[in-house]
């Protein structure tokens, strides 16, 4: 007789599973025994007769088997007494295996195993928002059946404990943890890895009578009111109803530190080979990596886990991306470098960025005389071939030497390629049909930045001893010549590819070179048609997408792969012209956030108080900047003229098209407006429990709006918090919302406001790979240089503060 446990957090979803797996010919299971709970929990030993006389007159109807039941036993005698019965029971109806589902034995698992060993159990895991407000939801209406106790608080501790608890046996053969979102996307996939690990085929009967055995199983206790509809995803959230904004981020801050103990955790030492980690439990949703330059931390990088591992690829690509600087410094000190005739020993002392940043150019380009600004001076003049161009698009290898080009045409596109791979498109403007070799080079070098750095530090160094022979420029030529002899480098099979082959690829989007374009990702599989739908509304390149039967088993954002050039030209997004303060700069840019700008309705600014303000900004000298004018200035680290502020509004209120953008355009500002995708021209669902429902925008104001130049942005699919979402999900609230705007707009869509601005480094990195730029939350500061894009600052505007912010 096999015997099976299934535990969890309560109102996780421990009776949908039970009664999928005690539809299965072979399973038998029983209401809820808590059987060990009362026989080891101090607080109820003392009704451990009483609750099993309840158990066995009043739940199974089977009074007969208490006959064996002497309360003076001890402990094993009345574990093998229990054993037993249930081994009978599942006999009699030749059953091979008992299911006992009681999720509060979660807390007595060792106890259960030691005196069980042949024991399995199965953990199921539920999103901790959705788990929190159902127990509150339920402890609340029948507070009399559930006991006192139930605040908040604990029904926040009841959640993070059993998420703790499951994940410590993740690893044990005996022991296998089920995500109950998992089980609602794909039912048979995930019944079939539980069917596995009981020892038994999937039977697609249990998909028929799990509704019939989940009346019998439920007791029809009102908090399983409902238990017996049909196993599928919900878009409608229980806390957007029963809890206030401030109640969420009370929750979301109380469970933070939850994701990262259950997290995977390894080391990497940047100068040896970096490896796929594939040896984690699906269940893990990221990975803590401590990274090491010749034995001294560096710092740590998070990357979310997908499918079950982290491919080399990105983990060389984030590490490269946060630590390339400390790295490249490392590398010039511990080589010779070759300056002109002679081999001189760089002894330099750590992070000195105008030197070490000369160095990397004079080192990048073979220029090792040359001083910082001769690489950004397109008019010095070099002996060098000239070749004639005959089209638009011309690829070049930062480690060859560049020719001169004569090509009868305005502009031509640079396919920039560092060690071979390519890292973005410039566009080079012609001038008497002609472009020098260092106009070339001084493009490149004045679009690219760091990017140049942190491909050649991922290219060049990242894998191998810092010491040897070979500068970087020979480094990067012989990585180059290298990838010149394979086809398809980056994932044919038997080729040393970066991605593995059989990989669904998505290549580059449209953005910046520098941002979240240019960062590879790993992206879960589960979200395949929701990112391919996206992808296919942007016209981005993608390879390999699977039959609609096939599942793929890993999912990648792969920026090196570039279709269509006209997809990535640059736009530049100039400042409409203003009468601006020449005595101010700005160096800290205010973004700010308003709600609803209304005359009646709760926490709204009054258009009267925003009039002021708008009023105010203007006699001080504010002027409207983009998100696109802010990434601008902080790549060159150039404040932006004059007094600039940046204005957002977050979920696209109907009273936004009535009096914000009338008075806006009087005062000659603009904004940024995100919306909540799924309830474009619904009403705002996610505040049912603060506010009154109100009317939200609809398509012919959105595009009214957009045509007289406000810009749109994402505030999600349905509004969740992300932290508390697994990859899977954060990727469907992104990618879902992308694609609604950008196929109702008809234009791209990078900005990302976070619901209730709550973002963390796996949130952040999932945003950028779902094909934003830029990501918005909420803090009391302005935007500085040092923001990463995909988590900057906003201050939000009341009707209380609103005068007064500035």
């Amino acid at each position: 007789m096999k015997r099976i446990f299934l535990v969890g957090s309560p109102r996780s979803g421990t009776t949908m599973l039970q009664s999928l797996l005690a539809a299965h010919p072979e399973v038998i299971s029983f209401p809820e025994s808590k059987f060990f709970h009362y026989l080891l929990y101090k607080k109820f030993v003392r009704k451990f007769p009483s609750r099993m006389e309840a158990f066995f007159k009043d739940e199974i109807n089977r009074p007969e088997l208490l006959q064996g039941f002497d309360n003076s036993q001890t402990l094993g005698t009345k574990v093998r007494w229990f054993v037993e019965i249930l081994d009978g029971l599942a006999a009699e109806q030749n059953k091979s295996i008992w299911l006992e589902k009681t999720p509060e034995h979660i807390y007595f698992i060792e106890d259960i195993q030691r005196l069980l060993p042949d024991a399995k159990f199965i953990h199921i895991l539920r999103n901790s928002m959705d788990t929190i407000a159902s127990l509150h939801e339920a402890t609340r209406n029948s507070h009399d059946l559930w006991g006192p106790g139930w605040d908040l608080n604990h029904c926040i501790t009841r959640w993070k404990e059993a998420m703790l608890i499951s994940h410590k046996y993740a690893k044990n053969y005996n022991h296998i943890l089920v995500r109950y979102e998992d089980i609602v996307d794909n039912k048979v996939k995930k019944l079939e890895e539980v069917c596995n690990f009981m020892g038994v085929e999937y039977d697609k009967i249990m998909l028929e009578f799990y509704k019939e055995k989940a009346v019998n199983l439920s007791l029809n206790l009102p908090w399983h009111q409902g238990i017996d509809r049909e196993v599928k995803s919900n878009n409608v959230h229980k806390y957007h109803k029963i809890f206030k904004s401030h109640e969420i981020r009370y929750i979301l801050d109380k469970i933070k530190g939850v994701k990262g103990e259950i997290s995977g955790k390894v080391t990497l030492e940047v100068s040896e080979p970096i490896s796929d980690i594939c040896d984690l439990p699906q269940i893990y949703d990221r990975l803590s990596c401590t990274i090491k330059l010749e034995g001294i931390k560096l710092g740590i990088i998070e990357l979310p886990i997908c499918d079950g591992m982290v491919a080399a690829a990105v983990l060389a690509d984030a590490i490269a991306a946060q630590f390339a600087w400390p790295i490249l410094d490392r590398f010039f000190q511990r080589n010779r470098c070759e300056k002109g005739n002679k081999l001189w020993e760089t002894l330099l002392e750590p992070l000195h960025p105008k030197h070490d940043w000369t160095l990397f150019l004079q080192e990048l380009w073979g220029r090792p005389h040359w001083h910082l600004e001769d690489f950004y001076n397109p008019e010095i003049a070099e002996e060098v071939s000239t070749i004639t161009l005959e089209k638009d698009l011309m690829v070049l290898e930062i480690s060859e030497e560049f020719a001169n080009i004569k090509v009868e045409l305005p502009e031509i596109d640079v396919l920039v390629k560092v060690g071979g791979v390519a890292v973005g498109i410039v566009t080079v403007a012609v001038e008497n049909n002609f472009v020098s070799a260092q106009k070339l080079r001084s493009t490149i070098t004045r679009n690219m930045g760091f990017e140049l750095c942190v491909a050649a530090v991922r290219e060049a160094l990242l894998g191998q001893p810092l010491n040897g022979k070979q500068g970087l420029r020979s480094r990067l030529a012989s990585c180059a010549q290298q990838r010149s002899n394979l086809p398809d480098w980056w994932n044919a099979p038997d080729a040393g590819g970066i991605y593995p082959p059989n990989a669904v690829i998505f290549g580059r989007r449209s953005g910046a070179i520098g941002t979240s374009v240019s960062r590879r990702a790993s992206l879960p599989a589960a979200a395949l048609q929701e990112i391919a739908s996206a992808a296919a509304i942007a016209g981005e390149p993608t390879m390999q997408i699977p039959q609609e039967n096939e599942f793929p088993k890993q999912v990648f954002y792969a920026p090196e792969i570039i279709g269509s050039k006209s997809s990535y030209r640059e736009v530049s997004h100039s400042v409409k012209p203003q009468v601006l303060d020449n005595h101010s700069v700005t160096q800290k840019l205010p973004i700010l956030s308003y709600r609803r700008i209304s005359p009646d309705g709760l926490d709204a600014v009054n258009p009267q108080i925003f009039e002021q303000q708008l009023h105010k900004l203007k006699n001080q000298g504010y002027y409207s900047v983009s998100l696109e004018n802010w990434r601008s200035a902080k790549l060159a680290k150039t404040p932006l003229p004059g007094k600039a502020v940046l204005m957002t509004f977050d979920g696209g209120y109907l009273d936004f098209f009535q009096y914000a953008w009338p008075m806006l355009k009087r005062f000659d500002f603009t904004a940024t407006v995100f919306l909540v995708a799924e309830s474009i021209g619904k009403t705002n669902s996610w505040e049912k429990a603060e506010f009154e429902e109100v009317q939200l925008m609809g398509w012919p104001e959105i595009l009214q709006l957009r045509d007289a130049g406000i810009e749109f942005g994402s505030m999600s699919a349905t509004h969740q918090p992300l932290t508390a979402l697994s990859p899977t999900e954060i990727v469907r609230e992104a990618a879902k919302s992308r694609a609604i705007l950008e196929q109702g707009l008809e234009k791209s869509v990078k900005c990302f406001a976070y619901p209730y601005g709550d973002v963390d480094p796996i949130v952040a990195h999932l945003i950028g790979a779902s094909g934003y730029t830029f990501g918005v939350s909420y803090k009391l500061n302005f935007s500085s240089f040092d923001d990463s894009l995909l988590s900057l600052p906003r201050l939000q505007v009341t009707a209380e503060n609103a005068l007064k912010l500035l």
